[in-house]
Parts: C-alpha cells; sequence; structure tokens
C-alpha cells in the first residue's frame, strides 16, 4: 500500500512537473510553428511585407479579440484589407487547435496582450464551421465573438 502511495505521488509530481515544462515551451513552441507558416509573408519579426501582407507587431487584428484572429487563422483573408490586397490561406485542415492557440499566444504575448488556449480555438472553429469562404473586409468589420 505505502509503495502505491509512493508510486502515485511520483506520477503526480512528474506530471506537474511535465505541466510546468510544456507551458514554458509553448511560446517558443508558437514562434517555430510562425516562423515555419507565418513568417515568409508576415516576416520573421512579424514586420510584415509592403502592400501585400500587414504586419502583425502591434496590429489591431492580434491585439484585438483572439476570437476574431483565429478565426482569420482558421479560414483566412482576402483583401483588400486595411490596405493590403492579398491572399492568406486558411489553416482550418492542416493545423490543430493547440499550434493554433500556440501562435495566438506568442504573437499576443510579444505584443503584452493575453495568451489563447486550445479550448477557446476550438470553440471558434465550432461556431465557424460551416464557413466556407476568406474573410474579408467587410466580414471582419462585422464580426461577432462566437
Amino acid at each position: 500500500m505505502k509503495a502505491r502511495v509512493l508510486l502515485a505521488s511520483a506520477i503526480g509530481m512528474l506530471l506537474a512537473a511535465c505541466g510546468q515544462r510544456q507551458a514554458e515551451v509553448q511560446p517558443s513552441f508558437g514562434h517555430d510553428i510562425y516562423d515555419a507558416r507565418c513568417g515568409l509573408c508576415h516576416g520573421g519579426n512579424r514586420e510584415g511585407r509592403p502592400g501585400m501582407y500587414p504586419p502583425l507587431a502591434g496590429s489591431a487584428f492580434v491585439d484585438g479579440p483572439p476570437e476574431r484572429l483565429a478565426a482569420v487563422i482558421l479560414d483566412g483573408v482576402e483583401g483588400p484589407l486595411d490596405g493590403y490586397n492579398a491572399v492568406m490561406p486558411g489553416w482550418r485542415d492542416y493545423m490543430r487547435d493547440s499550434e493554433i492557440a500556440a501562435v495566438l499566444t506568442w504573437l499576443r504575448q510579444a505584443d503584452g496582450k493575453p495568451g489563447v488556449t486550445a479550448v477557446e480555438v476550438t470553440e471558434v472553429r465550432a461556431a465557424t464551421q460551416a464557413r466556407s469562404t476568406f474573410w474579408n473586409a467587410e466580414d471582419l468589420r462585422n464580426f461577432r465573438v462566437p
């Protein structure tokens, strides 16, 4: 009986340590995904590409409602929008909610904003599941948190 209690306690401590380690790794995980999937267009330092892809550093989209940003990442966006006229692909079929949350967390924390959880992304995914087109300027102006 004592051995089981010790084993359960050890397992609990290991799981807690893993959870702490995962929390420490998440920002760099989000940055790694950003570099692989977003950085080519939005720039390695979130500076954007003039006339094509907007900067994300200090962006109203990044710093605004995280649900709106999650929706854009899930389904993409098509310009013109705020002086930019390109198409950003949707990542709904290619990224897990935890990956999207990691990218959003990294982007938002770089601007001093709170992070985003995978549960929040899952809720947006469910609320926008029927969407079959890119977001556009009018859609985003009228966007309401699902």
